[in-house]
């Protein structure tokens, strides 16, 4: 049997069991830490997380005390607040609809959730996520913000299972997991989505044609926009972040870039889905 095969049915095993699970993400963010070194990005990001006092410095979740955790291979652009930053005007948009439930799905170390529940403060937020470590990391985020009696964890959430969890609540559901987005967003088998919110990050290079299936399984019942990656400025990152300037200004142009890099896959893209089931009255609002 090859090589390559093995591999995978050990990672299988790994993944049934927390212990294993473990593993394999102490072992991932590894490999995380030894990028960013053989790019010179380690030190200068811990320069920048000291200088920022550990907190997000822009965009919506601005204030948010963020520490960094072994393996974040982009904690410097969060705390920048350029993270993601295609996303900030439709994430305005759907906070402002003043959702009572959301669900993370891919939660990681708290990113979102912990900054949605700063944002709405009398929302319940449920993260998902099957790595141990990431649940720890969001568990702690969630307390150093003050949050963590909103923010329930999960390990797993099929699409029954997220029917369960959206009820009659008004929900956001905010979706990051490497293709299963396309077994989890089946409004046939959840049909609460139809009512709900839904931001998620799609990822064709893990299961071709995803976008266009999503788009196609909502249309009926949303609003949707596809959201593209963009580029990057640093001088503008720089100009609007006085320790970002200070940090870079003296150094090789490419570790302001290296600082704002998120090392993404391609294709990459967003659906923004706002449902057409409800519209929150002003009063309802944060």
């Amino acid at each position: 049997m090859a090589l390559a095969t093995w591999r995978e049915r050990l990672r299988a095993v790994l993944q049934s069991h927390a212990t294993g699970r473990a593993l394999l993400a102490w072992r991932i963010r590894g490999q995380a830490e030894a990028l960013l070194a053989s790019r010179g990005l380690r030190a200068p990001g811990a320069q920048l997380a000291d200088r920022l006092q550990h907190r997000v410095a822009r965009g919506p979740f601005a204030g948010m005390l963020y520490p960094r955790r072994r393996g974040d291979i982009v904690h410097a652009a969060k705390l920048l607040g350029t993270y993601e930053s295609e996303l900030h005007p439709a994430l305005e948009r759907l906070l402002e609809r003043a959702p009572t439930r959301v669900v993370n799905v891919g939660s990681g170390d708290g990113y979102y959730v912990v900054g949605i529940a700063r944002r709405l403060p009398t929302a319940q937020l449920i993260a998902v996520d099957p790595d141990p470590l990431a649940q720890r990391a969001c568990a702690a985020t969630a307390a150093r913000n003050g949050v963590a009696g909103r923010v329930t964890p999960r390990v797993r959430l099929d699409a029954a299972g997220l029917q369960a969890e959206l009820g009659p609540h008004r929900c956001l559901c905010v979706v990051d997991c490497e293709g299963f987005e396309d077994d989890l967003l089946d409004p046939v088998a959840a049909p609460a989505l139809a009512a709900a919110d839904l931001l998620v990050e799609t990822h064709d290079f893990a299961r071709e044609g995803v976008t266009a299936r999503l788009t196609a399984r909502f249309a009926a019942t949303h609003d949707i926009a596809r959201v593209e990656l963009a580029a990057r400025d640093v001088a503008a990152v720089a100009a609007a972040v006085p320790a970002f300037a200070a940090l870079v200004a003296d150094r090789d142009a490419r570790v302001g870039a290296g600082l704002l890099e998120e090392f993404r896959h391609r294709p990459q893209s967003w659906l923004v889905c706002t449902s057409r089931a409800w519209t929150p009255q002003a009063s309802e609002r944060p």
